[in-house]
């Protein structure tokens, strides 16, 4: 039985990892973004007071109930909050006031305190700035182990060292999750990158369940050792792959990583009855299987996501994208009764399975509004509003300020945009054929235009590398969000998105437009 619940945890937890690290490993630059916000928020940080000063004119007996009810707080930064002044500012004695008609107008001075948060320099948070400047080596090395510890895990292969390591990091990331939803640091916990996104507490249960599988893996290593090609290996090489594929196209629409783990499952068995050794073959497929992770990494960075999942891939239509989800609520009025105090209930707006939405106040009759007064609302949210996937695409174009997004993404036929985030980090090899696709685009009346988050820098950058195209300015979060690149290039057809290309792969002007057609 044993060995049935540590095989059965092998084959849900080696597989899930394999998927996650391989999602993460198919975007490392968008999983070194997420690092990032984590860098950012976990830092500690303190708050340093700042006092203010505010004057203002009032009658004697209002200021001594000030005064007095200052003076009963046990907190000493009430202590002191009035004070009767001058116009010029200048202190006025309570005393010299004494027997002052109480309606008499005098100056007030009321002292309060703010908080404004600040970041000390201590070592975790410049840990934090370390860890932060180097998010994206971070990124690569975390989805790399982790696909390769998804993979000993599934074969059972090194478990004293694979289990305990999992186990480390499975306390980590449930701690952190926890965290990160109690306090509402992270909102969405980028466990799988943009192919699922999960709320704050989803993600923290999510790493509760994985770490409870995680625990007889850690506990009995050795017998959830896999090395011995014996039956429930072989079971292992056969439900894997299955449950890899399932849950690979079903729940993340991508076949990548199950035929990862296929290929894998089928070089163990032939390689086993090719080579009799048993630590041969383990030592063979850890090898391999670090290998291919560590290429395929290292391709999705130098070029895109083999797999895109945001908004902006190729194939998808973008207006659709720009609308948000409303809110669906019921909403109940709560009324008291004048007489006894009784409070009731009363259902205003509900809405129906079908969509529709009945408001409902047949109960509020004029003898019902005699005898009661309204107390309050209560709203029951069925859906809650959802922001719509592009949202913060607005285009500012710099000679006149307004929003040229939502008209560029609704125009017809083909066009260009470059998107380069920030100028200071944009790579300009290829600026020279950037220039000459933008000048055959517009004797071929093809709009081309750039986007950037770098206000300051972009006329300069534009006149030193002689750009014929204009830039437009965009926050850089929605622009790290279109593309991967920096310099990236997208190309519109009417208002779909066909196609994208990393700095390192531009084409031709004729190139790009063959998939205008």
């Amino acid at each position: 039985m044993m060995r049935i619940i540590l095989v059965f945890c092998r084959l849900l937890l080696g597989v899930l990892l394999v998927i996650s690290g391989l999602i993460k490993a198919n975007d490392p630059l968008g999983f070194s973004y997420k690092l990032e916000e984590y860098f950012t928020v976990f830092k500690i940080t303190d708050s340093l007071p700042d006092t203010t000063f505010a004057q203002r004119r009032l009658k004697l007996h209002e200021v001594q109930t000030l005064i007095a009810e200052a003076q009963k707080t046990q907190l000493p930064d009430l202590q002191g909050k009035y004070s009767v002044v001058k116009p010029s500012g200048e202190p006025v004695p309570m005393d010299s006031l004494a027997g002052a008609p109480e309606d008499t107008l005098v100056e007030v001075r009321e002292r309060s305190i703010t908080y404004t948060g600040h970041v000390p320099d201590n070592t975790f948070n410049r840990l934090c700035d370390v860890l932060h400047d180097r998010a994206l080596i971070l990124a690569a090395c975390i989805s790399i182990v982790e696909t390769l510890l998804g993979v000993l895990i599934l074969f059972g292969y090194y478990m004293p060292v694979a289990g305990l390591l999992n186990l480390a990091m499975m306390l980590f990331f449930t701690f952190l999750t926890y965290y990160s939803a109690r306090y509402n640091k992270v909102t969405d916990c980028g466990c799988f990158g943009d192919a699922l996104h999960l709320e704050p507490w989803q993600s923290f249960w999510k790493d509760v369940v994985l770490l409870f599988i995680s625990l007889p893996l850690a506990i009995f290593p050795r017998r959830a050792n896999g090395s011995t090609f014996d039956t429930p290996e072989k079971v292992v090489a056969l439900l894997g792959p299955v449950l890899g594929l399932v849950v690979s196209v079903k729940v993340f629409d991508w076949w990548l990583p199950g035929l990862f783990i296929s290929i894998m499952a089928g070089l163990r068995v032939v390689v086993h009855y090719s080579l009799f050794e048993d630590s041969l073959v383990k030592g063979f497929i850890t090898v391999l299987a670090f290998v291919a992770v560590a290429f395929f990494t290292w391709y999705c960075y130098n070029h895109l996501p083999v797999k895109d999942y945001r908004p902006w891939a190729p194939g998808k239509g973008l207006p659709s994208q720009t609308i948000p989800t409303p809110e669906v609520a019921d909403i109940y009025m709560i009324y008291r009764h004048k007489e006894t105090g009784e409070e009731k209930e009363f259902l205003a707006v509900k809405n129906e399975p079908d969509g529709r939405k009945i408001n409902d106040f047949s109960w509020m009759t004029e003898d019902f509004l005699a005898h009661h007064e309204f107390v309050n609302q209560r709203k029951k949210v069925i859906r809650p509003f959802k922001e719509a996937p592009i949202h913060d695409f607005d285009l500012e174009d710099p000679e006149t300020g307004e929003a040229y997004g939502k008209a560029f993404i609704q125009k017809p036929g083909c066009r260009f945009l470059l998107v380069a985030y920030d100028l200071k980090k944009t790579h300009t090899e290829r600026m020279e054929e950037i220039n000459v696709l933008a000048k055959k685009a517009a004797e071929n009346q093809v709009e081309f235009i750039a986007a950037t988050a770098s206000r300051d820098e972009a006329e300069a950058f534009r006149h030193a590398h002689q750009n014929p195209f204009k830039f437009y300015f965009n926050d850089a979060t929605a622009l790290k969000t279109i593309i991967r690149s920096n310099p990236g290039l997208v190309l519109l057809k009417d208002t779909t998105v066909v196609k994208m290309w990393h700095h390192k792969d531009f084409p031709t002007f004729e190139k790009a437009m063959k998939y205008c057609r």
